[in-house]
């Protein structure tokens, strides 16, 4: 969930910052619940029910992020990057495997979620961390190869139509918990960039509601301490 305002440099360019702190989210939360869900009791439903929410949450975003690239971001690049259009054309290669990886994630969690049986938690497990070496892969490549052309050929406009679509995908009641995420890692530096980008009242309802839902949901979720990012 980028912000919903042009995230630019000075000179008015694309600065694309925030792909590197939403990416942090995916390599956080993917092997985390890998290892939350194979440690959940077989037969706890409640217990089930909390990581299986979080699974909806988690992977539902890595997928409509990348669905938003797919659909805004690449037929730019392919237009404007001619030289780079091998980089274009691997990242859309990756998200395949992605794809894949992610859809069968999905379907494990939904299977754990009826059953809550130990078998079936394995293989999610399994599945999770499989999605994990495709996604960090991937984000590595990314971050590494494709933020020069999207600084060069995307404008701050054309970033945030990817982050409103994300936006959109994110159940309003989840909104604040998924910037919990996102601000959980976040240097202090990145942190005023997301929130100086959010309008005001958004900002207001962060500060006094948002930090103590995503410290229950933390708690909640990992079942230890909760993560507190900063105001």
């Amino acid at each position: 969930m980028p912000a919903t305002t042009h995230p630019a440099t000075t000179d008015g360019r694309l600065d694309p910052r925030e792909m590197v702190v939403l990416h942090r989210v995916f390599r956080r939360e993917v092997p985390l619940l890998a290892d939350l869900v194979e440690a959940a009791a077989p037969g706890d439903r409640r217990r089930t029910a909390v990581l299986a929410d979080h699974l909806d949450l988690v992977l539902g975003a890595l997928g409509e992020h990348h669905e938003g690239e797919d659909d805004l971001l690449w037929p730019k690049l392919r237009e404007r990057a001619a030289p780079g259009d091998d980089v274009v054309a691997r990242m859309a290669d990756q998200h395949e495997g992605v794809a894949g990886a992610l859809a069968a994630a999905t379907a494990l969690s939904r299977r754990w979620r009826a059953g809550a049986d130990r078998e079936t938690a394995l293989h999610l497990a399994g599945a999770l961390r499989a999605l994990d070496r495709h996604a960090a892969a991937h984000m590595d490549d990314e971050e590494a190869h494709l933020l020069p052309l999207m600084a060069a050929h995307i404008t701050p406009g054309e970033w945030s139509e990817v982050g409103e679509r994300g936006r959109r995908s994110v159940p309003k009641a989840k909104l604040l918990v998924f910037l919990g995420a996102i601000l959980e890692d976040a240097t202090p530096q990145e942190r005023q960039l997301f929130l100086s980008q959010m309008p005001a009242p958004a900002r207001l309802l962060w500060r006094t509601l948002g930090t103590r839902l995503y410290r229950r949901t933390t708690a909640r979720v990992r079942g230890t301490g909760a993560a507190t990012p900063r105001a």
